[in-house]
């Protein structure tokens, strides 16, 4: 064999390589879906699933409660605004009248005119079951296949109550996957609410999974500071999430002779780091984190950002998983996307 035949060998070689490593790389990254998390926007590459709370978790008590519909785990996501919300996947009217109906047998059984109980309460979302009282207050809906519920801890004032309630159930709507609604407000996944920027508690992480690459996930979680919180860094809850908070896997390590980098989200400076990640069982993956840091002091709301892309080879179902290379251009260009919603002021 001559000299120009083992070239051309060696070409399609490399590119056979190349392709089984993640084709997805091999180009520069299209953010082709836009959505919205808690108060910001961003683009995603392709369509993808969104992991939502499963049936099991309406009743509490249930370890992972958020998950994508075949079970895989979405740990870190988390539907907190003034009160905590459970969105599930395509579910049934039969199965939603059957969980419904003790709360309505509930709030039938009880006198609303007691200020001291749990009674019914009658709100402007159509459909919807919801109640009041001292030690809980909450709602559930049922719209487009899918149960909303949401709770929150009573209030010792009913005055208190009643407007903190009517801000939320008045301002719910449900929405379409990649549906950005155009005011101000709090995006959750097939949800909004619409506010005037004002919130005392949000933690609103939500985790996308592509579907031409489910191998890859997405979280970006939007988490209003809080004088309690513990003073960290970008860079150290950067190391914090690598190291103790998200439990990837048994061993991680960073990329580079400098890992830490500058990234941007939203025109604020943080921290961008990529790692490889030994899974428990032993197998290989790739991380691309980002963290900003929220300030609880600041005259405007500036929250806690975190963008964490990852690959689960075993996830990939049968196409080649994606590369390293692919893994950071994606994490790249979606902290490049991020936007903060259209503010009421």
């Amino acid at each position: 064999m001559n000299l120009r035949n083992w070239y051309e060998r060696g070409v399609l070689f490399a590119c056979l390589l190349c392709f089984a490593s993640g084709a997805i790389a091999q180009s520069p990254i299209s953010l082709t879906r836009n959505e919205c998390v808690g108060r910001y926007d961003l683009a995603l590459p392709g369509a993808v699933d969104v992991a939502l709370s499963t049936r099991e978790s309406l009743h509490g008590g249930v370890k992972d409660p958020i998950r994508f519909s075949d079970g895989q785990r979405a740990q870190h996501s988390r539907f907190i605004y003034d009160g905590g919300f459970v969105i599930t996947h395509d579910v049934t009217r039969d199965f939603y009248e059957g969980y419904v109906a003790p709360f309505k047998k509930l709030t039938a059984d009880t006198d609303s005119q007691d200020a001291n109980s749990f009674g019914p309460y009658r709100i402007g979302l159509a459909g919807a079951t919801a109640w009041i009282g001292k030690k809980s207050l909450g709602f559930v809906a049922y719209k487009a296949g899918r149960i909303y519920s949401y709770t929150d801890t009573g209030y010792p004032d009913l005055t208190d109550a009643k407007r903190h309630f009517g801000k939320i159930s008045g301002n719910f709507s449900s929405r379409a996957l990649y549906e950005i609604p155009t005011g101000p407000g709090v995006c959750l996944p097939y949800a909004f609410v619409a506010d005037n920027d004002q919130d005392s508690n949000r933690q609103v992480g939500v985790t996308f999974r592509l579907i031409d690459h489910p191998d890859v996930t997405v979280l970006f979680l939007d988490a209003k500071a809080q004088s309690t919180d513990p003073k960290l860094t970008a860079r150290q809850k950067n190391e914090f999430v690598w190291g103790y908070d998200y439990g990837t896997g048994k061993q991680i390590k960073l990329h580079g002779v400098m890992p830490y980098h500058s990234v941007t989200l939203d025109s604020r400076e943080g921290v961008g780091t990529s790692a490889t990640i030994t899974r428990d069982d032993g197998s290989t993956d790739f991380g691309y984190l980002a963290t900003v840091q929220g300030d609880p002091n600041a005259s405007a709301d500036t929250p806690d950002l975190l963008l964490l892309v990852e690959r689960t080879a075993a996830n990939a179902k049968g196409n080649p998983p994606v590369s390293v290379e692919a893994i950071n251009e994606i994490g790249k260009a979606i902290s490049a996307s991020i936007r903060r919603r259209p503010s009421s002021h």
